[in-house]
């Protein structure tokens, strides 16, 4: 019977790792499936853990775990003190370094500042955990861990065979984690639907298609004079004090948060089988920003902080959705006649004393209880246009 750690494609792990994983790209599925290898040539495993740092604005790395009986669940972790401190007493962090492997016998008695990952393994009946660096191409190195609950621990053929797929396992995990971070910064930069649009293709000049959505816009007011007078990161912090609220909303009621222009951030309420719906959400995002900012402005006002002053207006329409620009820098974004009336009844909070204002499409549309202004003339559309403000 050939070694399991044979470093050919004889090898039925390897032979799969090379083949048929790598047309797994999700990394629970594919974690799901290495499991399932491992155990069909008879390795002895009934935990596998897989750690990958990565590039996102506040996690530091995802890791995917494996449990027998259990399944695959996957676990994020987010960067700050918490992390690094236990980060420090970790096999991770040196599979991290490019050191290892990092063997622990667990049978033997608990050791003065040992590892504390295995005071939660023993109590499991865990006998013996292995970390493994696994090599990137740019020069890092992410983490493997298995361990088994056999009396006695892996066999040796199975800790050869754990040396000897690490090659063709860190292909398959660098690609998942390339994958994964180009939709992160899609997802961060362009927008989750957005994102997924550019990653599946759509990245040509003037392609798009015409959608009905509701579409927000809001803008911070006296900005101009805020910037000339707040120091640097005073006015960074009253940004992201605005912007937050403000997206976390939109994100929470199913909206696609598409660009910052300055003081100012648009988004979108694709409307789907239900308008109403789709209004309602929307409704629903822009008073929960507004409490959300209320309880802000109370913090700064006590603070002795200047207060944030903004204005949103919603409205319903068809517009755009695709890329504009030139051959070498594209922005996925909406443009029409709708995203410019948006733009104007938002000019018209100052006016009317308002944060929140609707146009009438978006009243009619949701068969929102609102409270008509008045019909204004707003620059740059032909007819008057009757605002409202909810009830």
């Amino acid at each position: 019977m050939p070694s399991l750690a044979a470093r050919d494609e004889t090898n039925p792990v390897i032979h799969w790792l090379m083949t048929e994983a790598r047309r797994r790209i999700d990394p629970n599925e594919f974690l799901e499936a290495f499991a399932h290898e491992l155990r069909a040539a008879d390795v002895d495993v009934s935990r596998i853990t897989t750690g990958v740092p990565i590039l996102h604005p506040q996690i530091f790395s995802f890791s995917g775990l494996w449990e027998l009986g259990k399944g695959t669940t996957e676990r994020l972790f987010r960067s700050g003190p918490d992390v690094a401190a236990t980060m420090a007493n970790s096999p991770i962090r040196i599979a991290y370094q490019g050191g290892g492997p990092v063997s622990c016998d667990l049978t033997l008695p608990a050791q003065p500042g040992e590892f504390a990952i295995l005071e939660d393994l023993r109590p499991e009946g865990f006998t013996h955990y292995i970390v493994h660096s696994v090599p990137f191409a740019d020069g890092s190195y992410k983490a493997l861990s298995l361990a088994t609950k056999r009396r006695g621990g892996f066999r040796a053929d199975e800790i050869a065979l754990f040396a000897a797929i690490i090659p063709a396992l860190a292909f398959n995990l660098e690609v998942q984690a390339l994958r994964r971070t180009a939709r992160t910064l899609l997802d961060t930069y362009v927008g989750r639907q957005s994102g997924g649009r550019v990653l599946e293709g759509q990245i040509r000049r003037g392609s798009g298609e015409t959608i009905r959505a509701v579409i927000w816009l809001c803008d911070l007011r006296g900005f101009t004079n805020l910037s000339e007078r707040l120091p640097r990161d005073e006015l960074i912090d009253l940004l992201n004090s605005y912007f937050g609220p403000m997206c976390d909303a939109v994100a929470e009621e199913g909206g696609e948060i598409l660009k910052f222009i300055g003081d100012a951030m648009l988004a979108i309420f694709p409307i789907g089988a239900d308008a109403a719906l789709t209004c309602a959400a929307a409704l629903n995002a822009a008073e929960r920003a507004q409490a959300a900012l209320a309880d802000e402005n109370r913090r700064r006002e006590s603070a002795g902080r200047p207060r944030i002053d903004y204005g949103l207006a919603l409205h319903l329409g068809d517009v755009m959705y695709g890329n504009i620009g030139s051959d070498t820098r594209l922005d996925f974004t909406v443009i029409g006649p709708a995203v410019n009336l948006t733009a104007r009844i938002e000019s018209m909070c100052r006016q009317l004393g308002r944060q929140l204002l609707l146009s009438a499409d978006f009243v009619e549309a949701g068969g929102i209880a609102a409270r008509s202004l008045g019909a204004f003339s707003l620059k740059g559309v032909g007819a008057d246009q009757e605002i409202f403000a909810p009830i």
